[in-house]
C-alpha cells in the first residue's frame, strides 16, 4: 500500500511540476513565417502581426495600431514581447524572418563545426563577447553582446532558405532564470521543414555560403516598442502605469 501510494504521489507531483508550462504557455503560428513559438502571456505583453488589431494591451500600455505596425514591419519582425519586472527593468523579444537565399536551405543540415564557424564570423560583425552552437530539435548560431547599454542573447537559424533570428535584449545582465526562461521560448520554436529543398554543398563552407550568410543575417538590437515606466509594471498588473513610446531604430 505505502509503495501504491508513493508512486501516486509522484505521478502527482510530476504533473504538479508541469502544470505551469502547460497552464501558461500560448502558442503563436506567427503569419508569414514558417514557425510557432509559445510565450507565456500572463507574463509577457505578446505582440504580432495577426494580433495588433484592436488589442486591448496596446491601449493599456499607450502604444498605437500604427506604431506597433510600423515597429513590426520596419524590421522585419514578426513577434515583439516585453516582460516588465519589478525594479522597473525588461526583457524584450523579438522574432525576426528575412526571406533571402543566402545559400543555405536549413541550417540544421550543416555539421556543428560550420554552424559554429558562422557563429564565430556573426559575432566578429556584431562585436559580441560569445558564440556557440545552440541545438534543440534544431541547430542555431548563437550569440551573446552588449550593444547601447543592452545585453542582448541572440539565436540564429536559417529554415527552408529564410533567415530567422531571436533576439532577447535587456536593461540588465540576464540571471541564470532568465537564461532559463530565454532557451524554453527557444526549445518551444517549431518550424515547417520543407523537406524537398535541398542544400547546394561544394567542398567549401565558407566558399560556398558562409559570406552570403552573413550578409543575409537579421542581427543586432532593435529599439522597438520599449517603454519607459516610472512604477511597477505586470505580472500582468492592473495598476495604470505611465508609458511613453520610444522611436523604433536601429541600435548603432
Amino acid at each position: 500500500m505505502k509503495r501504491t501510494m508513493r508512486i501516486l504521489l509522484s505521478i502527482i507531483l510530476c504533473f504538479s511540476a508541469l502544470l505551469p508550462i502547460i497552464t501558461y504557455a500560448e502558442t503563436y503560428n506567427l503569419g508569414g513565417t514558417d514557425m510557432s513559438i509559445s510565450v507565456d502571456d500572463t507574463v509577457w505583453y505578446v505582440f504580432t502581426r495577426d494580433n495588433i488589431k484592436n488589442n486591448s494591451e496596446l491601449e493599456e500600455l499607450g502604444i498605437t495600431y500604427e506604431a506597433m505596425y510600423e515597429i513590426l514591419h520596419n524590421n522585419e519582425a514578426y513577434m515583439d514581447a516585453i516582460l516588465y519586472y519589478e525594479n522597473g527593468e525588461y526583457t524584450e523579444l523579438f522574432v525576426r524572418k528575412r526571406a533571402l537565399d543566402t545559400g543555405i536551405a536549413n541550417l540544421s543540415n550543416y555539421k556543428d563545426s560550420e554552424v559554429l564557424e558562422l557563429a564565430k564570423e556573426l559575432a566578429k560583425k556584431q562585436g559580441a563577447s560569445t558564440y556557440s552552437v545552440y541545438e534543440n530539435r534544431y541547430k542555431f548560431a548563437r550569440l551573446e553582446y552588449t550593444d547601447s547599454g543592452y545585453y542582448l542573447c541572440e539565436f540564429y537559424t536559417v529554415v527552408n532558405k529564410d533567415n530567422y533570428t531571436f533576439t532577447f535584449q535587456s536593461t540588465s545582465q540576464f540571471t541564470d532564470e532568465e537564461y532559463a526562461e530565454i532557451e524554453n521560448i527557444v526549445d518551444s520554436v517549431k518550424f515547417d521543414v520543407d523537406t524537398s529543398i535541398k542544400e547546394k554543398k561544394t567542398s567549401s563552407f565558407a566558399e560556398s555560403v558562409l559570406e552570403k550568410a552573413i550578409g543575409g543575417a537579421v542581427i543586432g538590437g532593435i529599439v522597438g516598442a520599449v517603454i519607459a515606466i516610472t512604477n511597477k509594471k505586470k505580472k500582468k498588473s492592473t495598476e495604470s502605469d505611465e508609458t511613453e513610446i520610444v522611436n523604433n531604430t536601429e541600435l548603432d
